[in-house]
C-alpha cells in the first residue's frame, strides 16, 4: 500500500475522498461547525487506509479513538481554501470494500472499530480479550457483546 507523503497531493486526495464520501454516504463536509463531521472524517480517513487509501497521517489513540492532528490541519486548510482541489482517488483504493464496512454504521461503531484496529496495529499479538480490556479503560460504556460484534466484522473483512 503506497503512502501519500507530498502534502499538496495529500490534500488533493483528501478532497477527492471527501467528495467520494458525499457521493457514496451522503457525508456533508462541514467540519468548522459540527464536531460529528470532524469525528466522522477522522474515522473514515483512518479506516480507508485499510482499503488502500493511506494518506500518511500519524494517529494517537484518544478517548474517542484514533485522532490525527495532521488530518485536522489539512481539513481546516481545505475549509480556508473554500474550493476543494481536484484530484483522483488512487487506483488501489478498494472503494467498495470500504463502503461495505462503513455504510449504515453509526459514530460509536466507527469509534470502536478504529480503536480496535489502532490497538491491534500497535500490539499485533494481543489477544482479543486484552484489546477489549484496553478499550474499556476509555470507553466504560463498551459492552463485551458490542465489542465482539465489531471485532467480528473487522475479522470478516480480514482487517485484523
Amino acid at each position: 500500500m503506497e503512502v501519500c507523503r507530498d502534502v499538496s497531493i495529500r490534500k488533493g486526495v483528501l478532497a477527492a475522498f471527501i467528495r467520494f464520501l458525499k457521493d457514496r454516504l451522503g457525508y456533508v463536509f462541514n467540519v468548522e461547525e459540527e464536531f460529528d463531521k470532524r469525528f466522522l472524517l477522522q474515522k473514515y480517513v483512518f479506516l480507508a487506509k485499510y482499503f488502500g487509501l493511506n494518506l500518511g497521517y500519524g494517529y494517537s489513540l484518544y478517548i474517542y479513538g484514533p485522532y490525527s492532528r495532521e488530518l485536522s490541519d489539512d481539513y481546516y486548510e481545505l475549509v480556508r481554501q473554500r474550493v476543494l482541489p481536484e484530484a483522483d482517488l488512487p487506483s488501489g483504493f478498494d472503494a467498495e470494500g470500504f463502503i461495505e464496512l462503513v455504510r449504515g454504521r453509526d459514530a460509536r461503531w466507527l469509534e470502536v472499530a478504529a480503536s480496535i484496529l489502532t490497538v491491534s496495529e500497535r500490539y499485533p499479538d494481543l489477544p482479543e480479550e486484552e484489546i477489549y480490556g484496553i478499550l474499556r479503560m476509555s470507553k466504560p460504556w463498551l459492552t463485551r457483546e458490542y465489542f465482539k460484534e465489531v471485532h467480528k466484522a473487522l475479522r470478516e473483512k480480514r482487517l485484523i
